[in-house]
């Protein structure tokens, strides 16, 4: 009887002691949910492409540094119109305009354009053009530019070239000039660029 009782007791009291630890527990809050993952931003649309602007017809002075080279700016001066004007280069000094092409021209939101273009100099190589132009395009601008050569038969000229060319319009071209002359500093030394390249306006070489 002693014995059963005794076992009663030491029941009762580890049933004590089971209640009091489990009353002692704090009990844990359940896991927050994760955070919902934010919601994809959609990449702004590409600035559509738009045409450079033409050059308004006059004589036009021309300014062409390039970075790192010792030799002065070079400065030209040329009489334009409308279809002189198709036909320049990049740089606005040169009658490659049917040898290179605009692969992206964007008209960007402070007013400047960003370019983009490929020019097939035959044996002079490939030229990659990047670059973009402040200013007034029609009038008064100043373009910056970054050009790779690569597989040009001479191999000094398979390089990178930096360069800024400014360019103003004047005035109207003079009496005695004809569209695609060019006067360098100092008036002495003055050509035609299609006489130079042996061809009229408007017809390719």
């Amino acid at each position: 009887m002693a014995a059963y009782v005794k076992s009663g007791v030491a029941l009762s009291w580890l049933a004590a002691v089971a209640l009091m630890t489990g009353c002692g527990k704090t009990e844990q809050p359940p896991a927050p949910e994760p955070a919902p993952a934010p919601a994809s931003v959609a990449a702004p649309p590409p600035k559509p492409q738009e045409p450079l602007p033409a050059r308004q017809p006059g004589l036009w002075e021309t300014t062409l540094s390039e970075e790192g080279s010792e030799s002065q700016a070079q400065t030209m001066r040329i009489c334009l119109d409308a279809a002189t004007e198709k036909e320049l280069g990049i740089t606005g000094t040169d009658l490659n305009g049917n040898r290179c092409r605009y692969t992206t021209v964007s008209h960007l939101d402070d007013g400047s354009w960003g370019i983009l273009a490929e020019c097939n100099m035959g044996s002079g190589g490939k030229m990659e053009v990047s670059g973009s132009i402040t200013g007034d395009y029609t009038r008064d601008y100043t373009m910056t530019l970054r050009s790779q050569t690569t597989g040009a038969a001479l191999a000094h000229m398979n390089r990178v070239v930096n360069m800024t060319i400014k360019s103003k319009r004047l005035s109207p071209c003079k009496a005695d000039q004809k569209p695609g002359d060019v006067t360098l500093p100092g008036g002495d030394v003055s050509f035609n660029l299609f006489d130079m390249a042996g061809r009229e306006p408007g017809k390719p070489k």
